[in-house]
């Protein structure tokens, strides 16, 4: 009885240590769309955007939920899943990382821009009250 519930203190410490780093990766997930689409697109179309790629994070995840019930029915069948899970993602990923940008050539917009940091803004004439001469400016 004893090595039975020392067995089940490891797998439980696992489990844990499993959604502890599941839950690390989701600030990824959550934050990522609303920046790239503030980098991609106009106003006009960012929260569709930003909606259409948080809903595709939620298509993956039922998708490997379908896939998963599919490709395994024992236990022998659980390694070369994941390793097929393992080859989609890095050709993905390398894909993703050898063809994306950082920002468009041209920023939809002024917030795209002054992430980009190609947006020059003139400071007001009230900024001499504070020793300026009215002719800064912010950005690149």
């Amino acid at each position: 009885l004893g090595d039975l519930e020392e067995e089940e203190a490891d797998e439980t410490w696992r489990l844990y240590l499993g959604f502890f780093l599941v839950g690390l990766s989701q600030p990824l997930y959550q934050c990522t769309p609303a920046l790239l689409s503030a980098s991609w697109f106009p106003e006009n179309e960012r929260t569709m955007a930003t909606g259409v790629a948080l809903n595709s994070n939620q298509l993956g995840i039922g998708c490997a939920f379908i896939f998963g019930t599919m490709l395994v029915s024992t236990e022998e069948d659980i390694v070369p899943y994941f390793g097929l899970l393992s080859i989609i993602s890095t050709i993905t990923f390398v894909g993703a990382a050898l063809q994306f940008d950082d920002a468009p050539p041209t920023p939809p917009s002024d917030t795209a821009r002054v992430i980009k940091g190609s947006l020059e803004i003139k400071i007001p004439d009230w900024m001499k009250a504070f020793g300026g001469n009215g002719n800064e400016t912010v950005g690149g």
